[in-house]
């Protein structure tokens, strides 16, 4: 990670610096694996102040101390890793007295596992009455050998607590081409109790808590374990004890005093106030109190980030960005430049906001607006400072795309909604311009078939809100900002702003097939539709947004089946007539709507099926369907993947960038 400067400045401004070393220098083949004067010179020259390393074992310990005096320097105890003991099933073991039950967990990578045939059943004997458990797969290269005893569970299938306290015996020999660091797997298994058989070179580590033998040796191990129940317990109870003493999570207060000692620096307040030991004097003695404690200290500044949203014919892109940047921490700065022409919302709730009309409003060239977007976008880069940029649009456009290759010290995520119509042009090319891809969930997910279903690296998060359900106004308080009285069944109509799809003469026909029913009905002004002269539909509107803070006091939603409104009726169990807008370049709202309708969520009602309204009509507003509608909606679990998008950002925002060579960047401060 740090054989790499990052393409920006830490801002952190440490004491002393820890490199934690996870991996072993050298393979087992003593390839060296990287260079640590390289890393030791990155952070050195990164924070500015002396660095040492930190092995998390023996066995890389003793990798390092082979350099000698040009080996850098190192801390005088490992930082072995921990283990929670309560997470670990905590009954007594007693020997097996019928079939033996041993394996092991770790991942299917080869290096982790024996070289050949004849080691592996040494390890794991194909006899009667053993029975090798595995959990998280096998290698394909040693499929071939397993006996016909073998059970093999994916990671999935069952946690690992689960699977361990179905062992007897736990047994891990791994690859002469691999060096093991540490050995979680191993500890873990200790930490439940197992009995766990093990290479002689993991001796250093785990003391007393492991036996341990040549391969060849393992069945005669497991057999005098089983011939002699007493030794089995005081093996067990002797695993168990050593990751109580060397490893468990309650002896992180220790480790940490001892850290500071070793590091020469005045304990923390923290660690006084732990019942720790530190460098000789119990918490609360007179030399303990002598020490001077640490000011509390930010790690880190605010940083800003720029909200990108392009010309919608919604409010779909807005509103998404507004969802994640209402969710993000204090230590974001959210700032909005839009093509939207819904900027006015932006600022209305709050947000700082620049707007640039579309090419198509300015009636210029796509060529010439491109050139001047990018010239603006990179002076709101430059004025603010910004850290990131967040785009949420269907294509990044090539003026955006200019000023991302050339700022690659910024982080670029694109938040880009799944769904596309299966025939729709897309280039996957596309998202090589970002870091970071953010799909929001979709609750029509199983059935998109579109070209972004199976792109790899999106980072896909749940179903994304602006506001979660159940946020809203009361019952009373939503009535009266819709104008309707709140003590009778109301229909709200909200068909988009209609700009690129015309929906013929069906609004009118649900208009008039309401007003012959007598029901109380309003019509949503979209803030984008373009100003009509007349009320053609002569029922009270209202301009409103958004529309999910008055859904208490809407019992019937006739709406499009945008992303936004799709999912807030859905989890909200508002009751919906889906109107898909089916323009060539929409998303799949057809696919919505009845996969919705299927689902006993909402009805599907086309902007051609003019013969249906009667019959939609009549059903949408049956106690039956209503009542359906609201009881399969309760099943539902919601998370709001907005709270997902944020932090993930925030994480790429806060986070060293090293994986790329600085070439002519220049850092900033």
């Amino acid at each position: 990670m740090f054989e790499r400067m990052p393409l920006s400045p830490v801002r952190l401004k440490p004491r002393r610096v820890v490199c934690v070393v996870h991996h072993p220098l050298f393979n087992g083949q003593h390839v060296q694996q990287y260079d640590p004067a390289v890393v030791e010179r990155v952070l050195d020259r990164l924070f500015g102040v002396p660095v040492v390393f930190a092995p998390v074992g023996p066995k890389v310990r003793s990798q390092f101390g082979g350099l000698g005096p040009s080996g850098p320097t190192l801390l005088r105890h490992d930082l072995w890793n921990m283990v929670d003991p309560a997470e670990w099933t905590q009954n007594q073991r007693n020997a097996p007295t019928n079939a033996v039950n041993l394996g092991r967990h770790t991942r299917a990578d080869p290096m982790k596992w024996p070289d050949c045939a004849d080691d592996l059943r040494a390890a794991y004997p194909e006899r009667a009455g053993f029975n090798i458990k595995i959990l998280g797969g096998v290698p394909d290269t040693v499929q071939q050998w397993i006996g016909s005893n073998w059970e093999i569970r994916a990671f999935a299938e069952r946690s690992v607590p689960d699977f361990l306290s179905r062992l007897d015996f736990y047994v891990y020999f791994h690859s002469k081409h691999w060096v093991e660091a540490f050995g979680l797997c191993a500890a873990e298994a200790m930490a439940s109790g197992l009995v766990t058989v093990l290479d002689p070179s993991f001796k250093d580590l785990f003391e007393d808590g492991a036996a341990y033998c040549d391969i060849a040796e393992t069945a005669d191990v497991i057999e005098r374990f089983i011939a002699s129940p007493h030794a089995y317990v005081q093996q067990s109870n002797a695993a168990r004890e050593l990751v109580r003493r060397k490893f468990a999570i309650d002896q992180y207060p220790g480790r940490m005093a001892r850290l500071y000692d070793d590091l020469e620096l005045p304990a923390a307040s923290a660690l006084k106030n732990s019942r720790t030991t530190v460098s000789g004097f119990s918490n609360g003695s007179d030399a303990e109190d002598s020490l001077v404690r640490f000011p509390p200290r930010r790690m880190g500044e605010r940083r800003r980030i720029l909200f990108v949203a392009t010309n919608g014919i919604g409010l779909g892109h807005i509103t998404r960005l507004m969802a994640i940047a209402e969710r993000m921490s204090d230590d974001v700065d959210p700032i909005f430049l839009t093509r939207s022409a819904g900027a006015a919302l932006v600022f209305a709730r709050g947000h700082a906001v620049d707007y640039i009309p579309c090419g198509l409003a300015m009636g210029v060239t796509d060529q010439s607006w491109n050139r001047a977007y990018a010239q603006e976008l990179l002076s709101a880069v430059e004025a603010f400072d910004v850290s990131a940029v967040v785009f949420d649009g269907n294509k990044p456009f090539p003026g955006l795309i200019a000023v991302a290759q050339s700022r690659r010290d910024l982080a670029w995520i694109w938040i880009r909604r799944a769904l596309w119509r299966v025939d729709h042009a897309f280039n996957p090319d596309a998202q090589d311009a970002f870091d970071m891809v953010i799909e929001p969930g979709e609750f029509a997910h199983d059935e998109d078939h579109g070209p972004t279903r199976d792109l790899p690296g999106a980072v896909a998060v749940s179903p994304l809100l602006l506001l979660d359900p159940g946020s809203g106004f009361p019952r009373s308080e939503a009535a009266a900002k819709l104008g309707v009285d709140p003590n009778r069944f109301t229909v709200a109509i909200q068909l988009g702003s209609q700009r690129n799809f015309d929906f013929a003469t069906l609004p009118e026909l649900i208009f008039a097939g309401l007003g012959r029913r007598g029901v109380q009905t309003v019509q949503i002004l979209n803030p984008l539709a373009k100003p009509s002269k007349e009320d053609r539909w002569r029922v009270p509107s209202r301009s409103l947004y958004p529309l999910a803070e008055c859904f208490s006091a809407i019992d019937l939603l006739v709406t499009n089946a945008g992303y936004n409104s799709f999912h807030e009726s859905v989890f909200g169990g508002i009751p919906s007539i889906f109107v898909p807008n089916e323009a060539p370049e929409m998303d799949d709202q057809h696919l919505r709507a009845v996969y919705a309708q299927s689902a006993g969520l909402g009805l599907c009602l086309r902007h051609s099926e003019l013969n249906r309204v009667e019959a939609t009509l009549d059903l949408a507003l049956s106690e039956s369907f209503q009542a359906e509608v609201r009881r399969r909606s309760g099943r539902l679990g919601f998370v709001n993947g907005a709270v997902d998008a944020a932090k993930a950002i925030e994480q790429l925002v806060f986070s060293i960038r090293a994986d790329r060579h600085l070439h002519a960047a220049i850092a900033r401060t």
